[in-house]
């Protein structure tokens, strides 16, 4: 016990213990715990609040070891010990961001940066975590050395600085590649997170960014903003941009990937009044800045979302219950009114197929994934915050004054009071440039890619939101899942892939390279300020599903979606970390039958050694 005592007062490489002078490499030893204090395949948070050091360390016991890291997820900041712990790896609770635990390095998306790791030594029969003040109060970790060095060739160039295309770009530097990075994007504006557009319109831009400007200056990837690329010769590896200037200028390739992502669908030409002003999309930060601007306006009373996709329902809870913001008014919400016109009887709901049909025009119409029961009782939730919904609605036409909206006609002749529409009825791929291309489409143009993301033509990837690959993890050939972290997994893999062709199988970095693209969709959707839907899996027959919980009132559920009588989706609202512990067991490929989990909402737990308590 007087060893134990002596390193606990010890701080090692200076000479004068006072937290005024206490130097950033100076170490510095914790006692977190006793080794008992932890079993196997369990995980604790420590706060160290100390004269000289005020951090977060998450202690890890795995196989009689102990790991010691930062104890917040990269992506936003959550919690990692209300995740899941299993096999090597932990997962976040809230977004599914996964980690491994011998070295703390991302496995899986959302989020970008790995867990800082600190050392962990044994005395006494107790636990203490060894660091430095710096590396003790760091939240994130990067690979990429200080001074990066880069040859010129060989040279990857990426269309697209979304998810998939960032994540592409910043994975092939942490991972070793050590030639030219070129990142297209259209926008004048660092990549961010486009998600929260809908979820949190209120957040400020430099709280929105992935990286910010020395990132890109460290990891020396060549940013290139405000460009259009407008010809891509294939065969001699070369494509051509524009710049805002509408300069015209050229680049040779040695692979390419393709990250062109989606737009809105517009409202089509049948529907007179779609040019009138006040009529907004929701696409970028620039349009987020343009929408919170008019509707915070006074003028701006009467709101109409048109459409009832992710994006109408997350700004209709925005509106309702989100609008005053962590600094603003309860006044300035309650004085909008939010109506919502959609064509189906519910929101969200899927059927096997569905057009646009106006004046004899047919639109394909993007569509959810929950299914008819939870759509029902997520529209309750909007109206009891004060949205009218008009349900099988058909729009004929916006009419103003002045060129400014006014109204919103209904087929039935009804009128909707508008000031401000915001049109959100699903996205389009951008894969124009590929037309007439040797790329292989698919007939509803998206590009089709193998396990390694390759398309048609060799060198030439494609990740996002404009692809088609296998999902092995369910054994299916051809899906597209346009989510956040589906985007950022796809880039990862196409990394991967550019690596394992330069560096070979075991150099990318401390793990080994993926051959095959291998992961669990994840998703969440945040309705409105107190509602929040976290989803893990895959399925096109919604309808088929077996829900527990509270639907109508609290709003507190867990839903499985069967196929073949197996669950192979999850939805649920207010039972964290449920949706994370059945991704798990989905991504271990262990099959949860119907039987599992009709009576007992917990019946996968079985397929895993989960040490954690019930999600309750």
């Amino acid at each position: 016990m007087d060893t134990l005592k002596s390193i606990l007062t010890t701080i090692t490489g200076g000479d004068n213990n006072d937290s005024s002078s206490t130097s950033s490499n100076e170490q510095i030893r914790h006692q977190l715990c006793k080794i008992d204090d932890i079993q196997n395949g369990q995980m604790k948070e420590f706060e160290i609040k100390t004269s000289l050091v005020n951090a977060s360390v998450l202690l890890v016991k795995q196989d009689n070891k102990f790991y010691a890291y930062s104890s917040k997820c990269c992506h936003y900041k959550l919690p990692l010990a209300k995740g899941v712990l299993i096999n090597n790896r932990i997962r976040c609770f809230a977004h599914g961001a996964c980690y491994r635990v011998d070295t703390g390095d991302i496995e899986d998306h959302p989020g970008h940066g790995s867990l800082p790791k600190y050392n962990v030594e044994i005395v006494d029969d107790h636990v203490i975590v060894v660091g430095t003040k710096e590396e003790l109060e760091k939240v994130e970790r990067t690979k990429i050395p200080d001074n990066l060095e880069i040859d010129e060739k060989p040279v990857v160039a990426i269309l697209g600085a979304g998810a998939a295309g960032f994540t592409c770009a910043d994975m092939l530097r942490q991972n070793g590649f050590r030639g030219r990075i070129l990142l297209f994007t259209r926008e004048g504006t660092l990549p961010y997170d486009r998600v929260q557009l809908s979820k949190q319109p209120l957040k400020k831009p430099q709280e929105l960014l992935l990286r910010d400007q020395p990132y890109f200056k460290k990891a020396k990837i060549d940013l290139i903003l405000d460009t259009e690329v407008t010809n891509i010769s294939w065969s001699t590896k070369n494509l051509t941009y524009h710049t805002l200037g509408k300069q015209m200028k050229s680049e040779q390739y040695d692979y390419l990937v393709l990250a062109t992502g989606l737009r809105p669908r517009k409202l089509p030409p049948s529907i007179p009044g779609g040019d009138l002003r006040n009529v907004f999309y929701l696409r970028s930060m620039e349009d987020a800045n343009n929408l919170v601007n008019k509707v915070k306006s006074p003028e701006t009373k009467n709101i109409v979302i048109i459409g009832d996709s992710f994006i109408a329902l997350e700004l209709c809870g925005w509106l309702t219950t989100g609008l005053a913001g962590p600094n603003g008014k309860q006044e300035d919400a309650d004085k909008k009114n939010v109506s919502v016109v959609m064509l189906l009887k519910a929101p969200m709901i899927r059927t096997k197929k569905l057009f646009y049909i106006c004046k004899r025009e047919i639109y394909y119409y993007t569509l959810g994934i929950f299914g008819e029961k939870i759509a029902r009782a997520v529209q309750k939730v909007h109206e009891k915050n004060g949205a009218k919904f008009y349900a099988e609605a058909n729009i004929t036409e916006l009419t103003g004054e002045n060129k400014i909206i006014k109204f919103v006609q209904l087929e039935t002749g009804e009128s909707i009071p508008c000031d401000l529409a915001i049109v959100a009825i699903g996205s389009e791929s951008c894969t124009e440039l590929y037309k007439d291309s040797p790329i292989e489409m698919s007939e509803d143009h998206f590009i089709k890619v193998n396990d390694r993301l390759e398309t048609s033509v060799e060198h030439v990837l494609a990740v996002g939101d404009i692809s088609k690959y296998p999902l092995r993890v369910f054994n299916l050939d051809e899906v597209n899942c346009q989510h956040w972290q589906m985007a950022c997994s796809t880039g990862h893999q196409a990394a991967d892939t550019i690596l394992h062709h330069y560096l070979g199988q075991t150099k990318g970095g401390s793990r080994p390279l993926k051959t095959d693209f291998y992961t669990v969709p994840i998703y969440w959707t945040t309705q409105n300020n107190k509602t929040t839907i976290r989803y893990a899996g895959y399925t096109r027959d919604p309808e088929n599903v077996v829900i527990h919980g509270d639907l109508d009132g609290e709003f507190k559920f867990v839903a499985y979606y069967i196929v073949d009588g197996y669950v192979r989706a999850v939805a649920q609202s207010k039972y964290d970390p449920l949706s994370s512990e059945v991704a798990e067991v989905f991504h271990h490929r262990r099959n949860i039958r119907k039987e599992d989990i009709e009576n007992d909402m917990y019946g996968y737990r079985k397929y895993l050694d989960f040490k954690t308590k019930k999600p309750e």
